[in-house]
Protein backbone atom coordinates (compact mmCIF):
# COMPACT_ATOMS: atom_id res chain seq x y z
CA UNK A 1 0.00 0.00 0.00
CA UNK A 2 1.42 3.69 -1.02
CA UNK A 3 1.54 5.62 2.29
CA UNK A 4 2.34 8.92 1.01
CA UNK A 5 -0.16 11.46 0.26
CA UNK A 6 -3.14 13.17 2.12
CA UNK A 7 -4.76 11.83 4.57
CA UNK A 8 -6.69 12.32 7.45
CA UNK A 9 -6.32 12.01 11.13
CA UNK A 10 -8.74 11.07 13.37
CA UNK A 11 -7.29 11.26 17.43
CA UNK A 12 -8.54 10.33 20.43
CA UNK A 13 -6.70 11.14 24.16
CA UNK A 14 -8.08 8.66 26.42
CA UNK A 15 -9.70 6.65 23.58
CA UNK A 16 -13.34 7.76 25.15
CA UNK A 17 -14.82 8.59 22.05
CA UNK A 18 -14.02 11.84 21.92
CA UNK A 19 -12.83 12.65 18.22
CA UNK A 20 -10.55 15.71 16.88
CA UNK A 21 -9.39 15.53 13.24
CA UNK A 22 -6.00 16.72 11.85
CA UNK A 23 -5.23 16.89 7.75
CA UNK A 24 -2.09 15.49 7.35
CA UNK A 25 0.59 15.31 3.85
CA UNK A 26 3.09 12.31 4.62
CA UNK A 27 5.95 12.60 1.73
CA UNK A 28 7.97 10.03 0.08
CA UNK A 29 11.47 11.38 2.17
CA UNK A 30 9.67 9.92 5.68
CA UNK A 31 8.39 13.35 6.97
CA UNK A 32 5.07 14.59 7.51
CA UNK A 33 3.23 17.65 8.16
CA UNK A 34 -0.54 18.21 9.43
CA UNK A 35 -3.25 21.52 9.67
CA UNK A 36 -2.21 21.90 13.49
CA UNK A 37 1.26 22.65 12.21
CA UNK A 38 3.24 20.11 13.40
CA UNK A 39 5.67 17.38 11.75
CA UNK A 40 7.75 14.60 12.34
CA UNK A 41 9.35 11.14 10.25
CA UNK A 42 7.12 8.25 9.81
CA UNK A 43 8.13 4.57 8.89
CA UNK A 44 6.28 2.08 7.51
CA UNK A 45 7.16 -1.90 7.71
CA UNK A 46 5.67 -4.89 7.81
CA UNK A 47 1.53 -3.93 7.54
CA UNK A 48 2.42 -1.07 10.32
CA UNK A 49 2.90 2.64 10.16
CA UNK A 50 4.36 4.72 12.90
CA UNK A 51 4.91 8.17 12.84
CA UNK A 52 6.30 10.67 15.76
CA UNK A 53 6.40 14.45 16.39
CA UNK A 54 9.09 16.77 15.81
CA UNK A 55 10.79 17.82 19.03
CA UNK A 56 8.02 15.62 20.87
CA UNK A 57 8.37 12.09 22.18
CA UNK A 58 4.85 11.64 20.85
CA UNK A 59 4.48 8.57 18.78
CA UNK A 60 1.87 6.85 16.66
CA UNK A 61 1.58 3.35 15.69
CA UNK A 62 -1.12 1.58 13.38
CA UNK A 63 -1.94 -1.27 11.18
CA UNK A 64 -2.93 -0.78 7.35
CA UNK A 65 -5.82 -1.99 5.75
CA UNK A 66 -6.51 -1.04 2.53
CA UNK A 67 -7.02 3.36 2.77
CA UNK A 68 -7.02 3.12 6.28
CA UNK A 69 -4.41 2.75 9.58
CA UNK A 70 -5.96 2.14 12.61
CA UNK A 71 -3.97 2.00 16.12
CA UNK A 72 -2.39 3.67 19.36
CA UNK A 73 -0.99 6.68 20.11
CA UNK A 74 1.12 8.05 23.43
CA UNK A 75 3.28 10.44 24.36
CA UNK A 76 5.21 8.66 26.94
CA UNK A 77 4.16 11.02 29.70
CA UNK A 78 1.03 10.32 30.35
CA UNK A 79 -1.03 10.63 27.67
CA UNK A 80 -2.59 8.08 25.92
CA UNK A 81 -5.26 7.11 23.19
CA UNK A 82 -6.69 5.73 20.05
CA UNK A 83 -6.62 6.88 16.29
CA UNK A 84 -7.61 6.21 12.94
CA UNK A 85 -6.70 7.65 9.12
CA UNK A 86 -8.61 7.47 6.19
CA UNK A 87 -6.94 8.22 2.59
CA UNK A 88 -7.87 11.24 0.76
CA UNK A 89 -10.88 10.60 -1.36
CA UNK A 90 -12.80 8.29 1.64
CA UNK A 91 -15.81 9.52 2.40
CA UNK A 92 -16.66 11.22 6.33
CA UNK A 93 -18.99 12.88 7.92
CA UNK A 94 -16.76 14.11 10.56
CA UNK A 95 -17.37 17.86 11.37
CA UNK A 96 -15.19 18.74 13.91
CA UNK A 97 -11.86 19.95 13.63
CA UNK A 98 -10.35 19.11 17.50
CA UNK A 99 -12.57 19.07 20.42
CA UNK A 100 -11.86 22.23 22.39
CA UNK A 101 -11.42 20.60 25.55
CA UNK A 102 -8.84 17.93 24.40
CA UNK A 103 -4.90 18.11 23.93
CA UNK A 104 -4.41 18.46 19.91
CA UNK A 105 -2.48 15.67 18.18
CA UNK A 106 1.02 15.79 19.60
CA UNK A 107 -0.68 15.92 23.11
CA UNK A 108 -0.27 20.02 23.63
CA UNK A 109 -3.16 21.62 25.45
Amino acid sequence: MAVPGSWTLFYDWGCDGTYSKATMTVNSNGTWTNSESSSGLWTQSAGMFMFTFNNSETTYAGNLASKSITGISTTFAGLNGCFYMLQQGVPTSFDEERAEDKPDAAGNQ
